[in-house]
């Protein structure tokens, strides 16, 4: 869950940046090819960068990063069980919003898909000189989706029958429908980002412009075809996830096929707009901004007196790192690709703290409670060193918590690229009298 969010967002400013640029330079173009790619490689870009940045920054061997935070262990007067947090972070709130919010728009675009295959399965398939039709009824606008071409049977007597196919061809040959596809991912991953709606948009704009470009460069006339166009300004579209003989941009279209290419004042520009777009997405997602966004954690927080802050959730490598303190000079990991486990699994390490810690008898009499953070490296050789109390709460409950944790038996050492690394951990251990045990407790989950 604290990969996602910073995922998302660095996706999200990447895309407006870079909707930014071809909507300023761009968009009033005639460059349609050029729009089109640009757009495309955006929405890519936007995507995989943010993933490959994570990977490419994976921890140095010298071992920087955050520890990696275990489950906290609740110490009764009686008996040691496990807890787990049962109130929500705002994080799991967030990706219970934004979870549900991705489904609908998965349902919305598999509803769509299943209304194409229905109006095939109710029509069929007809092919005429190499074409793929399916004659609808007359209530549908024309549109072709991938290698198919939905059209009414009537419009074969009209006069601008050539002019719609010739429209519907160029979009199946260069393959719009992919596009449309790859709008439609985007928009459930960034349903909740307003550009997504715009890239999706002038994805089909530059669908038409396209499609229109190519009818009148085979030769079609251009009086005649936008006739076709104005004759075609009535009907029902299936749906947004089709290439519509769409009208909503007529007067747009009508400009764009009237003006005078793009000269080479506008090549620069482009030239120059471009580049820039991109190098400044690369520096916005590296930047500090981005990165300390990595820690964000409110689980642990000490009071404000309390000398020593509380240990670090856990992060995935590569998001954010920090140079912990170390007493030695080979320095450890906070993350690697394989951790360090107790011999046995969790269910193991909760039954060694029942067997072995125990509430002190100062604790108990003076009614001292509450949780005492401590943080701890396996050695490469599975060996537990350097425990220390990072924040303590007296009544020989940090004694306590240290001499449990020292007299851990070996654990299954961490690799990293291979090999076994020093981990360092951070545990919490709560002493809670029974009085003041929780209500719902999750046991040796």
């Amino acid at each position: 869950m604290f990969i996602l969010p910073v995922y998302l967002l660095q996706t999200g400013i990447s895309l407006l940046l870079l909707f930014f640029i071809y909507d300023l330079f761009l968009k009033n173009e005639t460059f349609f090819g050029f729009n089109r790619t640009y757009l495309l490689l955006s929405v890519m870009f936007s995507l995989i960068f943010p993933l490959l940045r994570l990977r490419l920054f994976i921890p140095p061997e010298n071992g920087t990063g955050f520890s990696v935070l275990l489950n906290a262990v609740t110490i009764g007067a009686s008996k040691v069980e496990q807890t787990f947090t049962r109130d929500r972070s705002a994080l799991e709130y967030f990706a219970i919003v934004y979870l549900a919010g991705s489904a609908i728009f998965t349902a919305r675009f598999l509803f769509k898909i299943a209304r194409i295959l229905g109006i095939i399965r109710k029509y069929g398939i007809v092919r005429l000189d190499g074409i793929n039709f399916v004659f609808v009824g007359s209530r549908y606008l024309p549109f072709s989706f991938f290698n198919l071409i939905f059209i009414n049977r009537d419009e074969t007597n009209r006069n601008n029958f050539h002019e719609i196919v010739a429209h519907e061809k160029v979009h199946i040959r260069q393959m719009h429908s992919l596009d449309i596809i790859l709008t439609e991912l985007l928009i459930i991953l960034q349903w909740f980002n307003p550009v997504v709606w715009f890239y999706r948009n002038s994805v089909k704009s530059v669908h038409e412009y396209l499609a229109d470009e190519g009818v009148l460069m085979a030769g079609c006339s251009k009086i005649s075809y936008q006739k076709a166009l104005i004759s075609q300004t009535l009907g029902i579209r299936i749906n947004d996830l089709t290439n519509n003989f769409n009208h909503s941009l007529l007067a747009k279209r009508f400009i764009m096929m009237t003006k005078q290419k793009s000269n080479w004042l506008a090549r620069l520009k482009v030239m120059l707009a471009v580049p820039a777009a991109f190098t400044l997405a690369v520096l916005f997602t590296l930047s500090p901004v981005m990165n300390s966004l990595a820690q964000v954690d409110k689980k642990l927080k000490p009071p404000k007196e309390a000398p020593v802050p509380p240990p670090v959730p856990p992060t995935p490598p590569g998001l954010e790192t920090f140079s912990p303190e170390s007493d030695d000079d080979e320095g450890f990991f906070t993350m690697v690709e394989k951790m360090p486990e107790f011999p046995g699994g969790n269910a193991a390490l909760m039954k060694y703290m029942e067997e072995n810690i125990k509430y002190p008898e100062e604790a108990r009499k003076k009614g001292i409670k509450g949780t005492v953070y401590l943080s701890f490296i396996v050695e490469k050789d599975g060996k537990i060193s350097g425990v220390k109390v990072l924040r303590g709460i007296g009544g020989g409950c940090d004694e306590e918590a240290v001499r449990v944790i020292q007299n851990m038996p070996v654990w299954t050492p961490g690799q990293n690229r291979g090999q076994a690394v020093r981990t360092k951990f951070n545990m919490p251990l709560t002493f809670m009298l029974n009085d003041d045990a929780p209500k719902e407790q999750l046991k040796d989950e």
